[in-house]
């Protein structure tokens, strides 16, 4: 009996690279619904240049990626940010504007227009209405963070890709993150996780992408 395609997102054959210099070469995984996977390896190794070509903000030079079985280019295929969402070790978040605004803008990027409601929701979530209408330059680090976070509740995605997630959270932050990361995966969500530290004891992973070592 023949195999058919496999689910979720397959990487076959990646090469990893910064200007000249190769990160990573043969790199192939997948990503199953309801599993995640850590990306680990020190810094300078290739786990965020990974997950901006996943994302689609990087350019894929060398290898194929799948969704369901069909191969796509994450930079040109428009339907992939809507399914995606991908969150950086910055925040990214603009400081002259308040948590609110920030989320409808990133909203409006995604091309949600008006979603009061899903923001209102990922704001209480994250714990952060009482700060919603305060500029993100007065937020400390672990504030902004759960803003950022914020987003993976307000605007659902199959795939989450996520460099160092937790960084600055105090421990209720962790507790909340993990709490969504759980539901995420329990709806048949997906994820790449950057890390430097081990996410096992609170859920673990279905494998590990190791990167820093000689290609």
């Amino acid at each position: 009996m023949s195999k058919g395609p496999s689910l979720g997102l397959e990487a076959r054959a990646l090469e990893l690279r910064r200007g000249r210099r190769l990160l990573a070469r043969s790199l192939s995984f997948t990503v199953e619904p309801g599993n995640y996977l850590e990306l680990t390896g020190p810094n300078g190794s290739g786990k965020s240049t990974l997950l901006r070509i996943l994302a689609g903000l990087g350019r894929l030079e060398t290898g194929d990626v799948f969704w369901n079985g069909t191969a796509f280019n994450p930079q040109k295929e428009e339907c992939h940010h809507a399914r995606t969402l991908y969150l950086g070790h910055t925040d990214g978040l603009k400081g002259l504007l308040s948590i609110r605004e920030n989320l409808r803008l990133f909203g409006t990027l995604r091309g949600i227009h008006d979603p009061v409601d899903e923001i209102e929701k990922g704001i209480g979530f994250y714990g952060l209405q009482h700060l919603k209408q305060v500029v993100c330059d007065r937020l400390s680090q672990g504030q902004r963070r759960r803003a950022a976070l914020a987003r993976l509740h307000a605007f659902p995605a199959s795939l989450w890709l996520l460099d160092e997630p937790t960084t600055a959270l105090d421990r209720e932050g962790v507790e909340r993150f993990f709490s969504h990361f759980r539901l995420h995966l329990e709806r048949g969500g997906m994820a790449l996780v950057a890390t430097h530290q081990s996410l096992a004891r609170w859920i673990t992973p279905a494998g590990e992408i190791a990167l820093g070592r000689s290609p």
